[in-house]
């Protein structure tokens, strides 16, 4: 159970947006195949797309945020590179409350499209599943954050291997 664990803790992001990748791909050359050679489209390829696309975008922030690896504007750390370390720990709590924030009207948007039963048009989709992906992108995110601290914290006073090794925290 503690490997399992461990290796979801290591690997669930990755495995999933590249499952969600290789279909996206798949997906789309099906379609391309169908328009281009035998001159018929299928109805529902964009659309499946688009929503694998939201979802490959939504977990990938916490991927992102396991690695330190989203893109940002680092003029100040570059210029005042003692500054780094304090505008770190800022940007992950600025982040942190964003996604805190976000979790009720992610709730809300689900469950109105629950209420209302609203699906996608080509493939009758309940679109609580779209809009599922916002809630979990900002709860994976929450869950990535919070780990990383704290990582650092039972690094810092010696006891490391308490929680599962995560990616580079700086």
């Amino acid at each position: 159970m503690k490997k399992t664990l461990s290796w979801l803790d290591q690997h669930l992001e990755e495995v999933i947006i590249i499952i969600l990748l290789g279909l996206m791909v798949i997906i789309m050359g099906i379609q391309v195949f169908m328009r281009y050679v035998l001159a018929k489209s299928l109805p529902w390829p964009e659309e499946l797309t688009r929503y694998l696309f939201i979802w490959f975008v939504f977990l990938g922030i916490s991927y992102g945020i396991r690695y330190n690896i989203h893109i940002k504007v680092d003029i100040i750390e570059t210029v005042f590179p003692k500054v780094k370390p304090f505008l770190i720990v800022i940007q992950d709590l600025l982040f942190l409350t964003f996604c805190i924030m976000m979790i009720r009207p992610s709730i809300n948007g689900v469950n109105m499209m629950i209420r209302t039963g609203q699906t996608s048009p080509a493939m009758n989709l309940p679109m609580c599943f779209v809009y599922l992906s916002l809630l979990m992108g900002f709860c994976l995110a929450i869950i990535r954050l919070v780990q990383k601290y704290l990582l650092l914290l039972f690094r810092r006073f010696g006891r490391g291997n308490i929680l599962s090794e995560g990616g580079n925290e700086g």
